[in-house]
């Protein structure tokens, strides 16, 4: 670096001021990454008829259905909804796994399915199931989030603990 470029750098560091937000620096790292990812989706998909929503999401979390109205979700949750699909990921490796979910929900999604039943099982004796563990994970990736609503644990007549209902959006025109 020659003397220019030291003075110019040290002019601009002299500028810095630090964050008076409360929110932690790791949270605004997690939406530039999700932003960011987004971006990178898109453009490997533009040959694709996929619609990514780029704007940032609020985390999805198994459970909630804030996002539907009282009788959607007392409906879903209760597994009342007809289901448009299963993906059973039993003998599947963590890669294949995530892969396979992302072209099911991609793949229902341009179909306008509604009601998916994902079977991730429950995860041997201990209960430590891997796929299982990374659903959350899988279900705010950027590549796939923008197209779902909500995910809850099925009833027992669907697979309980070891499955899933996923209620995708609507298909808008």
């Amino acid at each position: 670096m020659d003397d220019d470029d030291l003075n110019l750098w040290k002019a601009v560091a002299e500028t810095v001021r630090p964050l008076t937000s409360k929110k932690a620096p790791s949270s605004y790292k997690a939406k530039y990454v999700s932003l960011k990812k987004k971006l990178t989706v898109k453009a490997e998909h533009s040959a694709h008829d996929v619609d990514l929503d780029l704007s940032i999401r609020k985390e999805l979390k198994a459970g909630d259905v804030q996002a539907m109205d009282k009788s959607t979700a007392q409906k879903f949750k209760n597994g009342e909804m007809p289901i448009e699909g299963v993906l059973d990921l039993h003998g599947y490796t963590m890669d294949k796994a995530r892969e396979a979910l992302f072209k099911f929900i991609r793949s229902h999604s341009m179909k306008g399915s509604r009601c998916l039943l994902l079977i991730t099982g429950k995860g041997g004796l201990l209960g430590r199931g891997v796929l299982r563990s990374e659903l959350p994970s899988w279900m705010n990736d950027a590549e796939i989030r923008s197209l779902i609503l909500s995910y809850v644990s099925a009833k027992p007549k669907d697979g309980g603990e070891g499955a899933f209902y996923i209620l995708l959006k609507r298909r808008r025109k």
